[in-house]
């Protein structure tokens, strides 16, 4: 009897596992504002590809690490979404910091949606950009 709280604790391990995924954006770019810091104005432009890892949390939320800035980590708190059709379809997340960032991501086809949304309303030197990608399984 005394092995079963470990056995259970060893099995919970595997029913809570995290999710890994590598994610990468539609046609290499994204697009958006960027802010002309001489003339106060935004301009429409395209950005570099974002390529970040995901990580879909046992918490329900979800963490991403940016490729190319290895000491970046964000943290966003999510909530499930309906397809209206097959109940749990998806994750609609806001960044913890609340600084204008959001997520959504597609549980059925690993489709995201990334938007950077702070700069031109809270700091006119911030770009605005949108992001749309899909993601891939990390085998573990």
């Amino acid at each position: 009897m005394k092995y079963l709280g470990v056995v259970l604790l060893v099995l919970s391990g595997y029913v809570m596992a995290e999710e890994v995924y590598y994610c990468a954006d539609y046609n290499q770019r994204s697009v958006g504002f960027k802010a002309n810091n001489k003339t106060r104005q935004y301009l429409e432009t395209d950005f570099y590809e974002t390529k970040f890892q995901m990580k879909l949390q046992s918490d329900g939320n979800i963490s991403i690490k940016i490729i190319n800035q290895p000491n970046r980590r964000d943290l966003y708190i999510c909530s499930f979404t309906s397809d209206g059709h097959n109940g749990k379809a998806g994750k609609s997340c806001v960044s913890k910091t609340n600084n204008g960032n959001y997520l959504n991501f597609n549980l059925s086809n690993s489709r995201y949606v990334l938007l950077n949304g702070s700069g031109y309303v809270f700091n006119e030197h911030d770009s605005v950009s949108v992001n749309i990608g899909s993601c891939t399984l990390i085998p573990v």
